[in-house]
Formats: C-alpha cells, structure tokens, sequence
C-alpha cells in the first residue's frame, strides 16, 4: 500500500489523520513531562522540536516508511498521536501517547486494535513490534489483551539520568 497524506482510520470513538502542522500546537501543549514518562523522549517545551517532529513525520509518510496520526475524538479534539513505524516486508512498529485527559479510557486499546486490522488489511510482514515501558502497567495491558507476547527486554535511554526497561512486544503473522 502506498500511503497518502489524506489516509483516515476510524474507530469507534476516534478519527486518525496524518500529523500536520495544524496540530503543532496541541502536540506541544499535551506532550509534556508527565505524559512522557515512560517514552524514550524528554520533551524540552520547544515549539521548534514539535514542527521538526512533524515535517519528519509528513517526511517519512512519503517515503512509505511511517505514519504518523494524531487521533481526534467525535468533535474534532486531538487526544493525542500514535504511529506505524519503521514498516518492512519484516516488522512493523506500533506506538502510541495519550494526552493526560484521554487516558484511562479505553481509547489506546482501541486505537491499536484499529491500527493491526488497517496493516492486516494492508500490508504483509512478520510480525508487529510494540516496545513499552516494563513500569508502564497501562500501556503493557494493551499489547497483552490484543495477543502480543513479550520477545526481548532491553534498555533504552530517555535522557542522561534515566535509562528506560523496555519490553519489546510482538505478534506473529
């Protein structure tokens, strides 16, 4: 499938639309401390490092390597973002964050589940990677009720002070 950048995936209860430069600020606004604490990211408050996020991600859209979305609920409010990754004829890579307000609620299961059957639909690969957090209780619950089994466990470094304990979740195609 060749990706485009007007591509929309619907959930029950959300829309998913490539990530552009209308949403620099919610992305800005919602992606703070908190909600990155188990992202191998430390988000610094810079307006510049959102817009050079999204010029990446419209960037790796067109070379059919990523899509990365931003998920709006039924009025049109963004919730947060998540993203196919690094997509071979191998693997691919799930990820997901959820501004503070949108989680809790279901909403990320949802939107994974929605994702898997749009690459099932799509794509032909291997299996589907989903690297979480090993203190991530929340985020590990979705993998494991969609039939993901953990595969490797490594480290990842989330800034100079803290190194983060992934699990690397995968099903198997």
């Amino acid at each position: 499938m060749i990706l485009s950048p007007s591509i929309e995936i619907k959930t029950k209860r959300l829309v998913l639309q490539p990530v552009k430069d209308l949403y620099i600020d919610d992305i800005l606004e919602h992606f703070t401390n908190e909600v990155t604490r188990y992202i191998p990211f430390d988000p610094k408050g810079s307006r510049q490092d959102i817009i050079t996020f999204v010029n990446e991600s419209k960037r790796t859209l067109l070379q059919n390597t990523d899509l990365v979305m931003v998920a709006l609920d039924s009025d049109g409010d963004f919730a947060g973002c998540c993203g196919i990754h690094n997509i071979t004829k191998e693997s691919v890579e799930l990820g997901l964050w959820l501004k503070k307000s949108s989680q809790g609620k279901g909403l990320g299961t949802e939107i994974i589940k929605t994702l898997i059957e749009f690459l099932e639909k799509n794509f032909t690969f291997k299996y589907i990677l989903y690297p979480v957090d090993e203190e991530n209780i929340a985020s590990r619950k979705i993998p494991e009720k969609l039939g993901f089994i953990p595969a490797k466990k490594y480290k990842k470094n989330k800034n100079h002070l803290i190194d983060l304990n992934i699990v690397q979740y995968r099903k198997y195609y």
